[in-house]
């Protein structure tokens, strides 16, 4: 119970400046994603909200919420979670216009049921992803005993 409200601590404190920095950072990766495809020779436009980087602050905020993991373990976790979300982002939108040019003929837009369904599934992801990277990166330590590795209890590093 405490982690929960550790947790519902830090991700109210940072869903503001996740908020702030919505547009600009959906707007980046949009353009990101339009260069790759320019680069690739196939053009796209690309209009899908992915609630980004909503899924940055909900990953670091059960990173510092977490206590029972070392801290140099829980900092390592938000080194390479962040980044790995952001770029786990990126790809999501890719797969969606290259599912939606498949799917419909062309990269954009949201005619149709497929792109609509195809829009709402990646929709989901960033809000799976972030709980399935702390798991698989912190749940060793913050879940209780025997959940994730039964027959193991979690081997911690060395001091030296």
């Amino acid at each position: 119970m405490k982690l929960l409200a550790r947790f519902l601590g830090w991700a109210s404190i940072l869903a503001f400046p996740c908020y702030l920095t919505m547009k600009a950072y959906q707007e980046a990766l949009a353009a990101l994603a339009v260069r790759i495809f320019e680069i690739a020779g196939a053009p796209a436009r690309v209009g899908v909200d992915l609630h980004e980087p909503f899924s940055l602050g909900l990953y670091a905020a059960m990173c510092l919420a977490s206590r029972n993991a070392p801290r140099h373990i829980r900092m390592r976790a938000v080194a390479i979670g962040v980044p790995a979300l952001a770029a786990f982002g990126l790809l999501a939108v890719l797969v969606f216009v290259v599912a939606n040019r498949l799917t419909t003929g062309h990269a954009g837009g949201n005619e149709g049921a497929a792109s609509r369904f195809i829009e709402s599934t990646l929709e989901t992801v960033p809000w799976v992803s972030a709980p399935a990277l702390w798991l698989a990166l912190l749940g060793r330590w913050e879940l209780p005993a025997g959940v994730l590795r039964p027959d193991r209890p979690p081997r911690e590093r060395r001091r030296r």
